[in-house]
């Protein structure tokens, strides 16, 4: 039997994503990533750089080092078979130091549960696998 989350599960998850991050509900937004992760979790953020391991590193520590800085727009949800897409305008920053960029997120389960991540977002030529690919949305933010 697969362990991959049922597309409800998924669909009622992005629905409330973008909400619950706006909102700075940070153990519901959590809680609600818990739905649909039985098993491992692997991240690109973004694709081409260095792959981050574990549920903390997709949830909680994204969420402290980014929600103060970044409020989300979801713009639509793709669910097929074992995997899922949205597109997301992101407002990154503090005013009057605001840029928007939409961001491509992928997820793919096996049939264990386990989740890989990756995210496509506007990044300088220059960031690859050595680089810290946040440095330049962090550079001048409280």
């Amino acid at each position: 039997m697969s362990a991959v989350p049922s597309r409800k599960a998924r669909l009622a998850h992005a629905a409330q994503h973008a909400e619950l991050w706006n909102a700075g509900k940070r153990e519901e937004w959590i809680a609600s990533w818990r739905t649909i992760v039985p098993g491992e979790v692997r991240m690109f953020d973004p694709v081409g750089t260095e792959e981050k391991l574990g549920f903390d590193a997709a949830t909680g520590d994204a969420y402290d080092m980014f929600q103060s800085i970044l409020k989300i727009k979801m713009i639509t949800v793709q669910v097929n078979g074992n995997e899922m897409a949205w597109v997301c305008e992101n407002s990154f920053g503090t005013e009057p130091n605001v840029q928007k960029a939409y961001s491509i997120e992928t997820f793919a389960w096996d049939g264990d549960g386990n989740l890989l991540i990756k995210t496509y977002y506007p990044m300088p030529e220059s960031v690859d696998a050595d680089s810290d690919p946040y440095a330049h949305l962090l550079d001048g933010q409280p």
